[in-house]
């Protein structure tokens, strides 16, 4: 072989050699991944970690209704973007940064007691009809032994437990 063959040779693997790194890289072979974990149920993604710069989906289905939910980020460098759809659930959709993301889930129940809810009469526009209280059930001051909220209604306003006796 002579030395022109050689640099044929060796440009040959070179190329090979800086292909093969680019799809690497392309592809995510080899480069840092970072955790992307949960403060709470209900959290699903493909994956648990991701290289910077990637496309990260967590879906969260548990839904419960008369619940609000608050979603949040361990981090302020991260825009969480926050869609719906009735399969998923709740889905958000954000890039990985360059370190662990955790992202959280908070919720309380927003059910409020209608002692008229069995009363199947004409209502106009519902939700400019103010909620209004049998005064017979409203007691002194209690403290939710469930979930700690203060209350002075029967029921606990938080989590729907009836005032111990």
């Amino acid at each position: 072989m002579n030395l022109s063959d050689r640099r044929k040779e060796l440009h040959k693997i070179t190329v090979i050699l800086l292909g093969v790194i680019l799809i690497m890289n392309i592809t995510g072979c080899g480069g840092p991944k970072y955790k992307l974990e949960y403060d709470g149920y209900g959290f699903k993604s493909k994956k648990t970690e991701y290289q910077e710069g990637e496309k990260v989906t967590v879906y969260y289905d548990l839904i419960g209704t008369d619940t609000d939910y608050w979603f949040s980020l361990d981090c302020d460098d991260v825009k969480l973007k926050q869609d719906w759809d009735n399969t998923h659930g709740y889905i958000f959709t954000f890039t990985m940064p360059a370190h662990d993301v955790k992202i959280s889930v908070s919720s309380r129940n927003s059910m409020d007691y209608d002692p008229d809810a069995s009363d199947h009469g004409p209502v106009s526009n519902p939700v400019s009809t103010p909620v209004t209280y049998n005064s017979d059930l409203q007691t002194e001051t209690w403290f939710c032994p469930e979930c700690g909220a203060k209350n002075d209604m029967l029921y606990c306003k938080d989590c729907g437990l009836k005032k111990p006796e």
